[in-house]
């Protein structure tokens, strides 16, 4: 990929051209974009497609993510402070040490995700899915057990590893 598509996609990302991005992304599926150390805090990124996407230690603090697909992505030590990720699917996510303070997580989906010492502190979490989501040592301070779905989860060094 040249130069000049790679910063072509990133504009269409940083200025919110969704449907722009979607239509360059589904015609280029081969290709595994790398977003990260990047900013994209209080962007609207509603319904992306970044499946597979590289974005380690990058920040959507602040961003509308609802209904983003983010299967399969590579997300170690990402900023999702007081993000929407309402409907989000981000199954099989490498999520280690992100931090989600604060965020919308209504309906997110983290099954089989990697979620290892992330924190969750006051995020809204809804009937998220955590179906054999790795969760150890997560911090999940104000949040309660029963409104999420948590089978198979593994719970070790948090809080709800004793209910």
């Amino acid at each position: 990929m040249s130069l000049s598509e790679k910063t072509e996609w990133i504009e269409l990302l940083l200025q919110s051209k969704i449907s722009d991005f979607n239509e360059w992304r589904f015609s280029n599926l081969t290709v595994r974009p790398d977003i990260s150390k990047m900013d994209f805090s209080n962007r609207d990124m509603s319904g992306a497609a970044l499946n597979g996407v590289r974005c380690v230690e990058t920040n959507f603090s602040g961003s509308n993510l609802s209904n983003i697909n983010l299967v399969q992505a590579e997300m170690t030590s990402c900023n999702f402070d007081g993000a929407n990720l309402t409907d989000a699917l981000m199954m099989y996510g490498e999520l280690k040490k992100s931090s989600f303070v604060e965020a919308n997580l209504m309906r997110t989906n983290f099954m089989w995700a990697d979620l290892r010492e992330c924190d969750f502190t006051g995020s809204k979490m809804t009937k998220a899915v955590f179906v054999e989501a790795k969760l150890q040592f997560a911090k999940l301070e104000n949040i309660k057990k029963d409104v999420v779905y948590l089978k198979f989860a593994k719970l070790d060094g948090t809080n709800w590893a004793g209910d």
